[in-house]
């Protein structure tokens, strides 16, 4: 049987999102992120490169996932951002949100203005899952960098995606699971970028692990925040 999945990155329009199953794929931008769990319906599993699950006190270095992605991905460990807490994810602006991740520990630690510009899309992620719990099943957190190095078998990461050489070795790595990627990847979707595509079909690739129950989970033993939602990363 195949088994239809997804994989998901935030990008300048909304979210793209790679659907595959077997051999057929398609490429689509959507607004929002009921957009994403419409056009991905039929996928037993959704990965998305955003976090999930977020903790109510910030202490350093974020939740345990990230701290672990980070240590694996070595020099490439510094896009691993780390979330806000809960209680700052609904500031409207930044030095709100700044104000709330500060008074949520002793540790009065900020957030950068790069995280900050991924609320709208966290936020999108966090409704749909709060409302309806039961999408945890089928809706995973991977990181797209994870998902390269486990790829290319390589410890201590690739170059960074924006680089030639980081470019083309993602690229061809992605070819030997999607055909045409190339092509995609040159020829974007409006609304996305290049390394948009790229990072979607990753996460894909990380989606079709968990599918087949060979994917790895950071910590391997599942964590959850206080409303109950699961604080891992997938690759």
């Amino acid at each position: 049987m195949i088994t239809p999945v997804a994989g998901v990155d935030g990008c300048r329009a909304g979210w793209i999102v790679v659907r595959s199953r077997g051999g057929d794929r398609t490429i689509a931008v959507v607004p929002s992120f009921a957009d994403v769990l419409d056009a991905a319906r039929d996928a037993v599993v959704i990965g998305v490169d955003m976090p999930i699950g977020l903790l109510d006190r910030a202490v350093p270095g974020g939740r345990d996932c990230d701290r672990l992605a980070r240590r694996l991905l070595g020099p490439r460990g510094c896009c691993v951002f780390t979330p806000p807490v809960r209680s700052a994810l609904g500031a409207r602006a930044y030095r709100a949100a700044l104000a709330a991740n500060r008074a949520s520990s002793p540790a009065r630690l900020g957030i950068s203005i790069e995280c900050f510009g991924l609320f709208t899309r966290l936020r999108e992620v966090d409704d749909a899952l709060t409302a309806e719990p039961a999408l945890a099943q089928r809706v995973f957190e991977v990181h797209p960098e994870l998902a390269f190095r486990e790829m290319a078998g390589a410890p201590a990461g690739l170059p960074p995606k924006r680089s030639p050489a980081g470019l083309a070795r993602r690229l061809a790595l992605l070819a030997r699971h999607f055909a045409g990627i190339r092509v995609a990847a040159r020829r974007p979707p409006r609304g996305a970028r290049a390394d948009d595509v790229i990072d979607a079909h990753a996460v894909c690739w990380s989606a079709a692990r968990i599918a087949r129950r060979s994917a790895v989970r950071l910590p391997p033993q599942p964590q959850y925040d206080a409303l109950g939602l699961p604080m891992t990363i997938w690759y």
